[in-house]
């Protein structure tokens, strides 16, 4: 994992929106605290320019996946 500061130096290189950077940050953390290791992103992603955010995410060291434990959606995965 990167440490905060290059996250949002990379986040700002991006022209990435800080309010679903927040919602996604809320959803790791809420299912980190669960002791999960992935959280459902799909309902937070913008309809376009997806692909940034599955970068920045991979840049800190998260995985991106469209299916987990059987189950289809956007998924950030850790650990």
């Amino acid at each position: 994992m990167i440490k905060a500061t290059e996250a949002k130096t990379i986040s700002r290189s991006a022209v990435l929106d800080p309010h679903i950077l927040d919602q996604i940050n809320f959803a790791i953390i809420k299912e980190a605290s669960k002791g999960n290791y992935a959280a459902w992103i799909g309902s937070i992603l913008p309809t376009t320019n997806v692909d940034k955010y599955y970068n920045y995410l991979k840049e800190l060291g998260f995985e991106i996946s469209l299916r987990y434990k059987g189950e289809h959606g956007v998924y950030v995965i850790w650990g």
